[in-house]
């Protein structure tokens, strides 16, 4: 249980320079960066991030779902440059940092020292200087969240949305095409030795019934 929580929480990916994270995200966000192909080592050169440690960007952005392991922009990506940009951020840090929610429900209210804590407690060999990276990364990523707005909904959670829909409504009777209705008519004749009777009835029943079928 101990080495599984390692795990999870080492996955976790810090800057040491979260003022260009922080830049790279307000240009994305403003869409002064267009979308691009690829997020890579050498797009972030073209676009200025020329230092070692800015190449830390991109397993941040992996981390929060921005990018996939082959650099391509996910969905969350460009929905970050719309008008749910808040919803996008705050639902891939509470995927991202899945165990830190779970320990804190509002972790910004916590000090540095008691989220400094949380990260020591998955790897005590860990610096506190490296902690502190932790940390800051987290809360750089939090400058562009809105936790109190309505959850964000991706492509995946509508269709998901949209199966559920249609499992619980019932299913429409399916009427084939040129279908027919067969109706049983029975009629009860009086009993009468005048034929004129019968006449007058199966000549109403052709006039109102069978003549307009």
């Amino acid at each position: 249980m101990i080495l599984q929580q390692r795990v999870d929480v080492m996955s976790y990916s810090y800057t040491v320079k979260p003022s260009s994270l922080k830049a790279f995200l307000e240009r994305v966000k403003s869409k002064e960066l267009e979308v691009p192909e690829k997020v890579t080592q050498k797009y972030l050169e073209q676009i200025g991030y020329k230092t070692k440690n800015d190449r830390r960007i991109i397993p941040i952005l992996e981390s929060i779902n921005f990018v996939e392991a082959s650099g391509l922009p996910t969905d969350k990506f460009r929905d970050f440059r719309t008008d749910v940009s808040g919803q996008v951020m705050a639902d891939s840090l509470k995927k991202a940092y899945v165990d830190l929610f779970k320990t804190y429900a509002n972790p910004l209210e916590k000090s540095k020292a008691v989220l400094e804590d949380f990260f020591a407690k998955a790897k005590p060999s860990v610096k506190i200087q490296v902690l502190g990276l932790y940390v800051d990364t987290f809360k750089t990523l939090c400058e562009f969240a809105d936790f109190g707005a309505e959850p964000y909904k991706g492509v995946e959670d509508k269709e998901a949305e949209e199966i559920e829909k249609t499992k619980k409504k019932p299913p429409m009777p399916q009427v084939p095409e040129g279908f027919a209705i067969n109706l049983n008519i029975q009629i009860t004749l009086p009993i009468t030795e005048n034929a004129e009777v019968y006449d007058k009835i199966f000549k109403a029943l052709r006039e109102n019934i069978f003549s307009k079928s």
